[in-house]
């Protein structure tokens, strides 16, 4: 009943805020039918190396023998299982075409659940406190860039959000552009290099990602999660950027290939369970993890802290820091990670944008 009155009370501040008029509620309907989908030659070949994926990493790691700090743990451990259903009953289904709709129509299903904030396309209509928070925060957005041109996601998978005339923002845009900016800058403390490459230990459904790599400053980009979104990530970006740039790593011989970084520019989407591979190689700037280090275990975040690749000069984290228990799991601090004693904290503040996410922080970390 509270929720209810707060919801009524939000909706009144929804149109008397001064941005309620310059923006409209879009949805692009995604496909319903195979022939519907664009490009599916490339989209088959996608689905295709999913597959094979799941042949060799199935969605536990329940085939595979690794460290038992890099199983399945904390709040996703209680949740996969409920939440990604029809995402695993399709998969292990094997048809092709069901696996490319379920993927085309992502921002209306289970794959980006955790992944959006504020509210879902099932109740965004009638969740007038998660839209205030959103109306609010491009307040914070524009104050800080003046204005919206770099916010829209050019991704082409059919989503839903709110435009400006031409400029279509989802509810993962505000975030993952404040995060971009933050890594850019961070960088500039280095300033001995024209390109970088970093990993990210998370990669949600690959839109920072997808922000990051249309940079010239960025090379390589390293993107680690558990398999359900490892896939989701893959499906993304490879449907914007192609198969020759987004590798999704099936194996540790895999991996390997990789070690020594080249010049040419990708994205190398791992599954954590072989995270402890993933230290050998080379020539990586910066590790970040964007809300996902507290909903882990602490020795989890112990064994990706330990274990970072030798040449990581910085360390950015965005994670909870306040007490919460969530399906199960009581979250692991922001203020509680073990951060290796030879980084230094440069840098904290509270997490933009805000008014989503007041209860997390981010702090900058450099290599003494």
């Amino acid at each position: 009943m509270l929720n209810k009155i707060a919801n009524l009370i939000n909706y009144f501040r929804v149109v008397r805020h001064s941005l309620y008029r310059e923006f409209e509620f879009f949805h692009d309907q995604p496909p319903k039918k195979i022939e519907d989908v664009q490009n599916y030659k490339l989209k088959s070949e996608i689905v295709n190396e999913i597959l094979k994926f799941y042949e060799k990493c199935n969605f536990f790691y329940e085939n595979l023998n690794i460290n038992q700090e890099l199983k399945i743990g904390g709040r996703w451990q209680n949740s996969l299982s409920t939440n990604n259903k029809k995402q695993i009953d399709t998969i292990l289904n094997k048809n092709v075409d069901e696996i490319m709709i379920l993927h085309e129509g992502m921002f209306y299903n289970c794959l980006v659940s955790g992944f959006i904030a504020y509210s879902y396309f099932q109740d965004v209509k009638f969740n007038y406190s998660a839209i205030l928070n959103f109306l609010r925060d491009l307040d914070v957005y524009k104050i800080m860039f003046k204005n919206f041109d770099d916010l829209p996601s050019n991704n082409q998978i059919s989503m839903w959000g709110y435009k400006q005339k031409n400029n279509k923002i989802n509810f993962s845009c505000i975030s993952k552009e404040f995060q971009k900016h933050l890594i850019l800058n961070t960088l500039k403390l280095l300033n001995k290099k024209k390109k970088y490459n970093i990993i990210e230990i998370g990669s949600g459904l690959g839109a920072l990602a997808e922000r990051l790599f249309e940079e010239d400053k960025i090379n390589n980009l390293i993107l680690l999660d558990i398999p359900s979104s490892l896939t989701t990530a893959f499906y993304y970006l490879s449907s914007r950027f192609g198969l020759d740039k987004v590798k999704i790593l099936k194996s540790p011989s895999d991996i390997q290939k990789y070690y020594d970084l080249g010049e040419e520019k990708k994205i190398l989407l791992i599954p954590t369970c072989y995270y402890d591979f993933v230290k050998n190689i080379k020539n990586i700037d910066l590790l970040c993890n964007f809300a996902s280090f507290s909903e882990m275990n602490f020795d989890t975040i112990k064994f990706y802290l330990e274990n970072l690749p030798r040449e990581v000069k910085l360390i950015i984290s965005t994670n909870n820091n306040a007490p919460l228990f969530s399906h199960g799991h009581h979250d692991v601090m922001s203020d509680d990670f073990p951060i290796p004693k030879y980084f230094d904290l440069i840098f904290s503040t509270i997490r933009l944008p805000f008014y989503q996410n007041w209860n997390y922080k981010t702090c900058v970390w450099l290599k003494k």
